[in-house]
């Protein structure tokens, strides 16, 4: 247990620092460039985004659950085999796509065409990125070091070269060759774990099918993950895509340190029995629940004092976006709970898929519907939207496998604590005459009363904390 909570705490620390940046980044760049070139960026990158998808061919999630359960067995030269031969599919695959959009860019010249050549080295990142054996093998420690220190270059390079909306350019092509280095830093430990190339694919036909299974949902997750700014960008001005783009980022951020829970909890799901993973997904649920209902309530009592503070007062519209969108980070990490630790470690992979792909058509009626009529509002409308279906969706797919009364069976009192603390963090005044400190200190006081709350209403979850507590306290 102690390991998986020390791999939680790495995983967190890594899903942060692959947002981090543009976070730390963005109260600077917000005011050097402006919402239009900020929005062009947010366009040209999450098309981007959307083709990596393809470059990895959903091989993240096979290769986790498959170095886990090769792990448990204790089976070296089985590991190497599947690491290779997994690797190879990954490698082909964003090598062709690498292909068809420099091609595809070059032959017809789309929008912000010249932008897209700097973005290439993303699609290189994703060719490289091995941090799905990583994840199986339930270790991080190392790899987040090297990538801190990566990530840490590339704000300075920032800082130093980035000083007007003209240098958009030297801006973009920071961040995506700092990704790509990033994702080279993985292969330095890589020998420690397997040994030399093999000359094979990995089950072939098996890691084919499972592809096409997961490749799907992927690429509907993507539609309102990421397509979602582009095409809002066909429809309204630059601007509009820059409030939407910004007003989900700090639930992004979020997002990292909560689902970390999940990507460090799958393969552990993957590598023991029945009896076992009903306990995990009743804790995981729990735990995740208790974070993203605080975090989101923490977030949304600050988002009028924090919008101005932060990305300045051209951002003023980006306020109402992100009060709205906390809800995302109580939505997505709750499902991944019941589809990525669940559904995926089991290998009911059609489940995972379903509730996606629903979700992808979703988004796309409603973003013909609202987008053109209300912009970025209408976009957060939508991804609010979707994600809550999909959620509901993830949970009840699953429900012949698991006991809902054992699961569920505390919720109402984390929904009851949950309204408690965000009543008084709304009624709170304006504490000081300091942003930041008037934020801080409102936090700190919801924070307080959430925790009495959670140990006056004397939750399951109380002991697993206690015990914790103790240990470290202890150490």
């Amino acid at each position: 247990m102690r390991k998986t909570l020390v791999n939680i705490f790495y995983n967190a620390v890594y899903q942060i620092f692959l947002v981090l940046v543009p976070l730390i980044t963005v109260p600077y760049i917000s005011r050097v460039m402006g919402p239009g070139p900020y929005g062009v960026y947010s366009s040209v990158k999450f098309t981007i985004q959307f083709l990596m998808v393809f470059c990895s061919a959903a091989i993240g999630y096979i290769g986790t659950r498959t170095i886990a359960r090769l792990r448990a067995k204790g089976s070296t030269k089985e590991m190497t085999a599947a690491f290779w031969g997994l690797w190879y599919i990954q490698a082909i695959a964003s090598l062709v796509m690498i292909i068809l959009t420099v091609v595809f860019v070059t032959v017809f010249k789309i929008k912000y065409w010249n932008y897209f050549y700097l973005q290439i080295p993303f699609l290189i990142s994703a060719m490289f990125d091995i941090a799905w054996f990583f994840q199986g093998v339930e270790e991080f420690g190392r790899v987040v070091l090297r990538n801190t220190i990566v990530k840490l270059s590339s704000v300075i390079l920032i800082f130093l070269l980035v000083k007007r909306p003209g240098d958009l350019w030297i801006y973009m092509l920071i961040m995506s060759v700092s990704t790509m280095i990033g994702s080279f830093v993985f292969w330095v430990s890589i020998s420690q774990y397997v040994g030399r190339p093999t000359k094979s694919f990995y089950q072939l036909k098996p890691t084919i099918a499972s592809i096409i299974t997961l490749l799907i949902p992927q690429i509907a997750t993507q539609v309102y993950t990421s397509l979602d700014k582009p095409i809002l960008g066909a429809f309204v001005s630059p601007n509009q895509v820059s409030f939407y783009d910004n007003s989900q980022r700090i639930s992004t951020m979020i997002l990292g340190v909560i689902t970390s829970i999940t990507i460090v909890m799958m393969p552990k799901m993957a590598s023991t029995g029945e009896q076992f993973q009903k306990f995990f997904v009743k804790k995981s649920y729990e735990a995740t629940l208790f974070l993203g209902l605080i975090f989101a309530i923490v977030v949304a009592i600050n988002t009028h004092e924090f919008v101005p503070f932060f990305f300045g007062p051209r951002y003023e519209p980006v306020a109402q976006l992100m009060m709205f969108s906390t809800l995302t980070i109580i939505f997505i990490p709750v499902g991944g709970v019941f589809a990525n630790q669940f559904a995926l470690a089991t290998k009911r992979d059609k489940d995972y898929a379903i509730p996606v792909v629903v979700g992808a058509v979703l988004s796309l009626a409603l973003s013909f519907i609202l987008y053109p009529k209300f912009g970025a509002a209408g976009a957060t409308a939508t991804v609010v939207t979707t994600e809550f279906i999909v959620c509901l969706m993830r949970i009840w797919i699953v429900r012949d496998a698991l006991d809902f009364s054992y699961i569920f069976n505390e919720t109402p009192k984390y929904i009851i604590m949950a309204l408690i603390t965000l009543v008084v963090g709304f009624l709170l005044p304006q504490l000081v005459g300091n942003a930041f400190f008037d934020m801080a200190i409102k936090s700190i006081i919801v924070m307080i009363v959430y925790g009495g709350l959670f140990f006056l209403l004397k939750f399951d979850l109380n002991q697993d904390v206690l015990k914790l507590a103790k240990r470290m306290i202890k150490r």
